[in-house]
């Protein structure tokens, strides 16, 4: 009877001692998990403002290139030599307001 007492505390031990392994282990996991979920939003959240960024940078590619195009064309150089060099064509009149 002793022996059979002993061996049902050894068992009630070990079960404890599993028991309380099996707790802790729970918690680290659902610590790590809940780091990990949260580690994931932020990285989405990157994710997204990244995305946003390559899109206003494409778009900014796009319009340095129709800038590109425009600085190319003849109505840019006539535009560019009327305001800055105050060139006229040899067939215009220019008229002067004498208010300002």
């Amino acid at each position: 009877m002793i022996v059979y007492l002993r061996r049902k505390r050894k068992k009630t031990k070990a079960i404890l001692f599993s028991t309380l392994v099996l707790i802790l282990l729970t918690v680290v996991v659902s610590i790590r998990v809940s780091t990990l979920y949260v580690k994931n939003l932020q990285l989405e959240k990157d994710e997204m403002k990244l995305e946003q960024q390559i899109e206003a940078e494409e778009e900014k590619h796009i319009d340095l290139l129709k800038q590109k195009e425009y600085i190319k064309s003849d109505e840019y150089i006539e535009q560019l030599g009327r305001e800055k060099f105050g060139l006229v064509k040899p067939d215009e009149i220019i008229f002067v307001n004498e208010e300002e």
